[in-house]
């Protein structure tokens, strides 16, 4: 979390099921001094109170009525709102953030990637790119999957681990990870040769 931050971030889960809710707090729990997380419940159409709170997660594209929780969005605050959902998609993301979202994240992202997310929300970015759209993906390298092209496409503009993890708003463990796969993948053992690889398979700068 910001160094600033002297007290734990509190995290709101909204309107999710129990099975849910413990499972995003086992998967925090290594950042248990920095994140507290307590369960949201809507009623009658109506969104709970979130003063006091820092972040929420909903996800408004679960069941029905998407449009009408789309539009409750706003009413979260003061907390920023992250949308977490497996419904990711390109067009969903652009219309959870034009409905005042302040960030999309799947619900498939590993726990470090969630932690990355919140920070990125508090410090008052908005993760409004969504995966393969801002430019990274400019290339579907066969063999890889979206991520570990759009990690493949900043190795080779010169980016480092770091400056990935920034981009992509994910951590630098998590781009570490990406790396070895893609270097697993292609056969590869330094960032030249996949950067090779990638011209070797139709990409180009």
């Amino acid at each position: 979390m910001p160094p600033s931050t002297v007290r734990p971030v509190r995290l709101g889960v909204l309107d999710e099921s129990e099975l849910v809710t413990h499972g995003l707090a086992g998967m925090l729990r290594p950042h248990v001094a920095r994140l507290s997380v307590r369960p949201l419940r809507s009623s009658a159409g109506h969104v709970p109170d979130t003063t006091g709170l820092d972040v929420v997660l909903c996800d408004p594209f679960a069941g029905q009525d998407v449009q009408e929780r789309l539009a409750r969005l706003p009413a979260l605050a003061p907390a920023k709102v992250l949308v977490y959902t497996w419904h990711d998609h390109p067009h969903r993301r652009r219309r959870a953030l034009d409905a005042g979202a302040d960030g999309f994240l799947a619900k498939d992202a590993p726990g470090q990637d969630l932690v990355a997310a919140i920070d990125a929300v508090l410090r008052g970015d908005r993760l409004s790119q969504p995966a393969g759209t801002a430019g990274e993906q400019d290339h579907d390298f066969p063999g890889l999957s979206q991520r570990e092209s759009e990690v493949l496409v900043l190795i080779g503009r010169g980016l480092s681990n770091q400056e990935i993890a920034e981009r992509l708003y994910v951590s630098v463990n998590s781009v570490k990870t990406y790396v070895r796969q893609v270097y697993a993948k292609t056969g590869v053992t330094r960032r030249t040769q996949a950067v090779a690889w990638a011209h070797e398979h139709g990409w180009t700068e």
